[in-house]
């Protein structure tokens, strides 16, 4: 028996539920309000005989059928009051069955008004602040073009007078233009991250979901990677023995741009060693580690993994705390020169959510780091 059946048992000789911390209401199964307690009368301001003629749809949304639903759950509804207005009241429902007369429900209203009112100001404050990150990213976006086109003629024309376009320059004019030429370069390539960090912020990302091949993807990089690898006389290995399909589904750019990202990352990381990328199929009890929901009709081997590994030195612990959030510690960004890798790392963090995957990071000072992340390939798991 629950404790409000029993306490309503005991009411007539005593009526302890005038004690009970929370308004009680008894109804019947026809919606019929049967009792109340003091605390329900003094909640809505309202007298018995106010009361016992009205209708529970008179005091809350939903009425009868949202106290019998409560019931039939065991759950919770935070409603409005519709009684006195004014006082903009809400309170949190809960009901169950009468367990000594399965004619009646009893029903317990608390006051959660103070806190609704400031979940309802934060939800505000949250629409409003995400509208007006978006409203800005956007306009950022629109107006990308108009930022880079005087950086392209910077550059262009100043790798043009280098090549002898407007004659021949002395060492010192050679100089100069080297220097314009690379800052301009970094500079391009820092707003280009920008904008598309903001465009994947503000979800503006034009993904296109298709099949493609992957293992011809994965040969091309290599083939792209090995040479940078190699200059930097570093051994690139791509392995791809524990893959089973060719074929894959999923976002073929936001997947390339992810591991070109990864690749160029790891390379630039390390001194001497190797960069490996394994590409595997987790099983369905590593997969809920990390987080996905699997279920019972879901294809084998319908996600790949592929891991990114380094033997650079490793990435600070101090580091690793949203280390794909660029927006935090942007002044230790700043200090190290490291602002667009931080951008690129949460560019592809970004681009695994929209894969519908996971990422993460392992490292290991002195032994290196492993980038990871988890996809799925198959299009009933999009």
């Amino acid at each position: 028996m629950s404790i409000l059946s029993w306490l309503f048992k005991k009411k007539k000789n005593n009526d302890v539920l005038a004690y009970y911390p929370d308004a009680v209401l008894v109804v019947s199964l026809s919606g019929e309000i049967l009792y109340a307690n003091e605390r329900l009368l003094n909640l809505f301001k309202i007298s018995e005989d106010q009361l016992f003629d009205m209708e529970l749809l008179d005091l809350f949304d939903g009425g009868f059928n949202l106290v019998s639903n409560l019931a039939k759950s065991d759950d919770s509804a935070v409603v409005r009051s519709k009684f006195n207005l004014d006082e903009d009241l809400f309170f949190e429902i809960k009901a169950s069955d009468f367990e000594d007369d399965e004619d009646k429900i009893i029903v317990t209203l608390r006051d959660v008004s103070n806190s609704q009112k400031m979940l309802n100001k934060l939800l505000f404050e949250h629409e409003y602040l995400n509208k007006l990150t978006k409203n800005k990213n956007t306009f950022l976006t629109k107006i990308s073009g108009e930022i880079t086109s005087p950086i392209h003629s910077i550059n262009g024309f100043s790798q043009a007078i280098l090549e002898g376009l407007g004659g021949d320059v002395n060492d010192k004019q050679e100089k100069y233009l080297k220097i314009i030429n690379k800052n301009s370069t970094q500079l391009l390539e820092l707003i280009n991250n920008l904008v598309e960090y903001t465009r994947l912020e503000s979800g503006l990302w034009d993904y296109e979901f298709k099949n493609f091949d992957f293992v011809l993807l994965m040969t091309n990089l290599f083939n792209t990677y090995k040479a940078k690898a190699e200059e930097k006389k570093l051994i690139l290995n791509i392995d791809l023995n524990s893959l089973t399909k060719r074929t894959i589904y999923s976002d073929e750019n936001a997947l390339k741009r992810i591991l070109e990202t990864l690749l160029q990352n790891a390379i630039n990381s390390t001194d001497s060693g190797s960069v490996q990328v394994v590409v595997s199929h987790p099983d369905n009890e590593y997969l809920e580690i990390a987080g996905f929901n699997v279920s019972a009709n879901m294809p084998e081997k319908a996600h790949i993994m592929i891991k990114v590994h380094d033997t650079g030195s490793g990435i600070p612990e101090s580091d690793l705390n949203n280390i794909f959030d660029p927006y935090t510690n942007i002044e230790k960004y700043i200090a190290k020169k490291a602002v667009n890798k931080s951008l690129e790392l949460g560019i592809v963090y970004n681009l695994a959510r929209i894969l519908k995957g996971k990422m993460w990071v392992e490292t290991e000072p002195m032994k290196g780091s492993t980038f990871a992340f988890i996809i799925p390939i198959e299009r009933f798991t999009i």
